[in-house]
């Protein structure tokens, strides 16, 4: 819509819209939940587009070797998390939930989160959480759904 001048209004920021590329974009505090190239490349994207990562939650190293989205933002200098579990029995366990609310996230963005995530955790920041996956759910889903 590019030369477009028709006034519209965006729901999502109750700001006047004016159709140009122009129009303002919040930057937001992100934590990044979830794991694997995908999850790397979702971190670098958010980063270029200027969103400042104050937390990666993923999973621990395995075989000695770390998740690719942990060292991307090691390399960043980007606090990373890596806990086996956010729940046990059911139950959120507080050191972890503690650890995620001490960063302060406006918006959790979830790529391939392979973990249970407590719902007071999905639902803590201002504007919520983006959960997704890359895979086309419902079709190929399962352990391997990826790799459909």
């Amino acid at each position: 819509m590019v030369g477009c001048r028709q006034k519209a209004y965006l729901p999502v920021h109750n700001q006047r819209y004016d159709g140009t590329m122009n129009h303002y974009q919040k930057k937001l505090k992100l934590a990044i939940i979830g794991q694997s190239l995908f999850g790397q490349e979702v971190y670098s994207s958010l980063r270029k587009q200027g969103h400042k990562v104050v937390g990666v939650f993923t999973v621990p190293d395995k075989d000695g070797k770390a998740d690719p989205l942990a060292v991307a933002a090691e390399k960043d200098g980007t606090p990373v998390f890596k806990f086996p579990r956010w729940r046990l029995k059911g139950k959120p366990l507080p050191e972890v939930v503690a650890a995620y609310r001490a960063v302060g996230a406006q918006l959790n963005v979830m790529p391939f989160c392979s973990q249970f995530i407590p719902m007071d955790v999905i639902e803590q920041p201002e504007h919520g959480s983006i959960i997704y996956h890359p895979s086309i759910l419902p079709l190929h889903r399962g352990a391997s759904a990826i790799n459909w």
